[in-house]
């Protein structure tokens, strides 16, 4: 009796560890047994590597459900997900999904973004059974697409190096022994290039001086041509202010000196006819009409 008893309570306990499991994994899924489950079809323009059945589905990074099918589309090019989500999630005509990976373990999830809050409820259309919802592409989903481009030109730029480096090899070794013998002429003549530096900098500041000197003779030539223009003013004004009186002058003085004029034009007449009367004849000019006899 007692040996059944104990079989009795083992099997108990059995029964609610497993019961306590069950709860515990229903717990750890979300599992809502009330919740109404709204099922959608997510279209992907590309590969989902990563992503799994019963993969999650995140809406603004909180779980509202799981994949539960993955399948190509009618255009091979194309992926269709189907994933069931939570009624009350707020999908509407402008949400986004887009594939996003999990940290560094690459396990990927569906990532819905809402809209805006104005807009209408996601529905089916047409002969379509769900709602359907176009993906977007993620920047992990660009990388992996564009990875083999990227990978195949930076092989073609190091081939292309590789070719360049080998045709110009000679012109190269030829250039690294110009660079060693400049560097060394250099080296060696480090005394002269200090001094040519040297001379250029007092050079500079001389340049600097002359031109400081440069501007305020300049200034000064400015001054001195604004003070000449104001001697001219001033020369100007008084020639105005003495136009009258060497008119009244100039008016006044005209009719003497032509008087002057006329009586001088005589007189050098007059001087004239004697000069040549006393050249004519000297004698009778001086002593008169009847010369003087010597001898009687």
């Amino acid at each position: 009796m007692e040996t059944r008893a104990n079989y009795i309570l083992i099997g108990a306990f059995s029964a609610a560890t497993v019961l306590a499991a069950f709860l515990f994994l229903v717990w750890l899924t979300g599992f809502d047994g009330d919740a109404e489950i709204q099922t959608y079809d997510v279209i992907f323009d590309g590969s989902v590597a990563g992503l799994s059945l019963g993969g999650d589905v995140r809406y603004n990074g909180i779980k509202v459900g799981e994949v539960s099918e993955i399948a190509l589309g009618t255009d091979p090019r194309l992926v269709r997900i189907r994933i069931n989500v939570d009624e009350r999630t707020p999908v509407t005509v402008d949400s986004q999904a887009r594939l996003e990976f999990q940290g560094i373990t690459g396990v990927a999830f569906i990532e819905i973004t809402g809209g805006t809050p104005n807009s209408a409820p996601l529905v089916a259309e047409g002969d379509n059974e769900y709602p359907i919802i176009v993906a977007d592409r993620s920047a992990v989903q660009q990388l992996i697409t564009s990875a083999p481009l990227v990978l195949t030109a930076a092989n073609d730029l190091l081939v292309r190096i590789d070719r360049l480096l080998g045709e110009n090899e000679g012109q190269l070794s030829a250039t690294v022994r110009d660079v060693e013998t400049v560097s060394g002429t250099i080296a060696s003549n480090h005394d002269e290039i200090d001094q040519i530096i040297k001379n250029l900098a007092t050079a500079t500041q001389q340049i600097a001086e002359i031109t400081e000197k440069m501007n305020g003779a300049v200034g000064e030539i400015e001054v001195a041509a604004g003070a000449y223009g104001a001697l001219a003013e001033d020369a100007r004004g008084l020639v105005m202010e003495a136009r009258p009186a060497l008119e009244q002058l100039s008016n006044s003085s005209v009719p003497e000196v032509d008087r002057l004029l006329r009586d001088t034009r005589r007189m050098i007449s007059s001087v004239d006819r004697l000069v040549v009367e006393l050249e004519r004849n000297p004698t009778e000019f001086l002593l008169g009409d009847e010369p003087a006899e010597y001898g009687n």
